[in-house]
């Protein structure tokens, strides 16, 4: 029968009361303390079967009960040094004699690391991982295998094609999971309004002409805004995009070389409007959505066993964006060059075409990537609007607020006498038409 370990916590008169909870509070102790040292010897095993791959592996015939006397529990190893010390599965418990040296103090774990450590010292990693597992087993705890798997699913293969099945899903599952991302991007945005487009095009006549005038055939009586000078035949606005963002998502490899991805991202952009090149205002554009891409990649380990470049690889992605584009712009003190002065006060508006325009905006993902250490990407690439390949890529909900145009004119009243009136003209949002070109980016893609 296994001598229970007793543990003497510091108390004070005050909390007499922490008597009634010492033997759940040793028992969380020591589940604590072992898969401690268990996540420490897996992680130092992992690095070791990276570099070393012949390393010894642990016998499926090793123990697991935990009531046999200690002789039967000496566990046996594959490649286990021929000198190496039995190492009992009583001897890396929290044994009395272990805790001997803390007795009557304040509970310090790194001094019962610092014991355990002195205790499996000359160990091999093996030795050390399988009695770390009957520990957790004596404390409750099913310790699981990534092995598992592949001993089930692949049982007819020998060891060492078992060994390269574990490196490959080992593989896939280090370049999985939650990522972040930064991203610049550079693209253009073409915007024309011309007067009278839709109104031309829905026969609708100006509010002092009859439907005569504005028809198939004839479309001198078309209802018309008149801010800008030769608007009928259309005026191009162009700028320029230079964006700044970033993301957050996630990503799963099924195997070492193909995998997905679903993220959201967002870019921001300030710059110039411009008419023939001449500056008239600025602009504000965020573009923002969610993203969906199939990965591929080719990893340069299969290529050469050089432990630098095996962690290297270059692939590629592809997938489809759904999102929302928000534009806001201003003029300047330049834009009165195209517009019309209806008589007493030129048309103004703190606008150039929108107060604001907000409208869906989708398209495809493409480009391809380098990998580094597995937990680091570099994506060049592009969002590519379905215009480009002759489909609709935007789509407008009726949210925009075309801009403003403020002007006054001179009116004669049937009297003969005149007055200065007041007008006020808001483009059509329909005349406007948005385009996009694909947006280049660069991404420094990070996975935790």
């Amino acid at each position: 029968m296994r001598q229970k370990s007793t543990i003497t916590f510091y108390q004070e008169p005050s909390r007499a009361f922490c008597q009634k909870s010492c033997g759940a509070l040793k028992r969380i102790l020591r589940i604590a303390l072992v898969s401690l040292m268990i996540s420490t010897a897996l992680y130092a095993k992992k690095d070791s079967a990276e570099s070393t791959p012949e390393s010894a592996t642990i016998s499926q015939s090793a123990p697991a009960t935990q009531s046999a006397p200690a002789a039967q529990n000496t566990p046996t190893y594959q490649n286990a040094p021929a000198n190496a010390p039995a190492l009992q599965a009583d001897s890396l418990l929290l044994e009395e004699s272990l805790l001997d040296p803390i007795k009557g103090k304040r509970l310090d774990v790194k001094e019962i690391l610092r014991a355990q450590s002195q205790n499996t010292k000359g160990k091999s990693l093996d030795e050390k991982i399988l009695h770390y597992e009957n520990l957790l087993r004596v404390n409750g705890i099913t310790p699981h295998k990534e092995s598992e798997y592949i001993e089930h699913r692949f049982a007819d293969k020998d060891d060492a094609a078992k060994q390269d099945l574990s490196r490959y899903y080992t593989l896939a599952d280090k370049k999985s999971g939650a990522f972040a991302s930064i991203s610049i991007g550079f693209g253009n945005i073409s915007q024309t309004y011309t007067d009278g487009l839709y109104n031309r095009t829905n026969n609708v006549p100006a509010d002092d002409k009859d439907s005569t005038s504005c028809n198939e055939t004839d479309k001198s009586g078309c209802k018309i805004t008149g801010v800008f000078i030769n608007g009928a035949q259309g005026i191009a606005v162009e700028s320029d995009v230079f964006a700044f963002g970033g993301g957050f998502g996630y990503q799963k490899f099924f195997n070492p070389y193909f995998g997905s991805r679903l993220y959201g991202d967002g870019l921001l952009s300030a710059g110039s409007e411009t008419i023939g090149g001449e500056k008239v205002g600025s602009f504000y554009y965020v573009l923002g959505g969610m993203n969906v891409d199939l990965l591929g990649e080719l990893p340069f380990g299969v290529f050469t066993k050089s432990r630098f470049w095996e962690k290297f690889a270059v692939g590629g992605y592809f997938g489809l964006n759904i999102g929302v584009m928000l534009l806001f712009d201003e003029s300047n003190e330049n834009l009165s060059k195209y517009l019309i002065n209806p008589g007493v006060r030129q048309y103004t508006s703190k606008d150039v075409l929108w107060n604001y325009q907000l409208q869906v905006d989708y398209g495809l993902n493409m480009g391809f990537s380098i990998s580094f250490t597995h937990k680091y990407k570099l994506d060049i690439g592009a969002k590519v609007p379905m215009s480009l390949i002759g489909l609709p890529s935007e789509l407008r909900l009726g949210l925009e607020s075309p801009a403003r145009y403020d002007g006054a004119y001179i009116k004669r009243e049937n009297d003969g006498r005149e007055r200065v009136v007041e007008d006020s003209q808001t483009l059509v949002s329909k005349d406007i038409t948005f385009t996009r070109s694909p947006i280049f980016t660069i991404s420094f893609i990070q996975l935790f």
